[in-house]
């Protein structure tokens, strides 16, 4: 007798079950809740550093250096129109040299200008005229024996120069000195390709 009691509730609690619908009517949506309260505005920030957006750099050019240089002293101009007034004035200006091996293109040497080559006694350096010679002839690379015997061959076979605008006012505090920054730091830093 228990049993059939038993199967006659689990019965009725299938149906009961299966009567069950999930899919009711939607009901209506509630009310918009009141918007809160704008909070208070924060104290402004420190000024930030100069931006990285407005770096220039020029691709390597190759020397234009003779050979054998016999003289003590050789330059030759760069074209470099985005060298203005305002970026020597207020800027940063930093110029490279770059020596291939030519064994084996995987061994470069880059120095930042200006350049002491003690081995063979010269002195790279990059400098800037103003007013400028003509309105893109503005920078030159020029190379002066340290002993006042003759250049002789030149070390370096290319040239490039990073322009940093300047931007940081007279009271704010930069934390990089990018002149003490390696080659490769800058051109990780401003995302340069190398």
């Amino acid at each position: 007798m228990k049993t059939i009691k038993y199967i006659i509730v689990l019965t009725l609690c299938g149906l009961l079950v299966l009567a069950c619908s999930k899919d009711g009517e939607m009901g209506m949506p509630g009310e918009d809740g009141v918007d809160g309260q704008n909070g208070e505005q924060g104290p402004q920030g420190e000024q930030g550093e100069t931006g990285t957006a407005n770096v220039i750099y020029s691709d390597w050019f190759s020397s234009l250096f003779p050979d054998d240089i016999a003289s003590t002293n050789y330059s030759f101009s760069v074209i470099a129109p985005d060298i203005t007034d305002e970026i020597v004035e207020n800027g940063l200006v930093i110029g490279y040299g770059r020596f291939t091996s030519p064994t084996s293109a995987d061994i470069r040497v880059v120095e930042q200008l200006p350049f002491s080559f003690f081995e063979r006694n010269q002195f790279y350096s990059l400098s800037f005229s103003t007013p400028p010679a003509t309105n893109s002839e503005r920078a030159f690379i020029s190379l002066r024996s340290m002993d006042g015997s003759p250049i002789g061959e030149p070390f370096f076979e290319e040239y490039r120069y990073v322009i940093i605008p300047g931007g940081i006012p007279a009271s704010g505090k930069s934390s990089v000195n990018y002149n003490i920054m390696g080659y490769k730091e800058i051109c990780t830093y401003f995302d340069i390709p190398q």
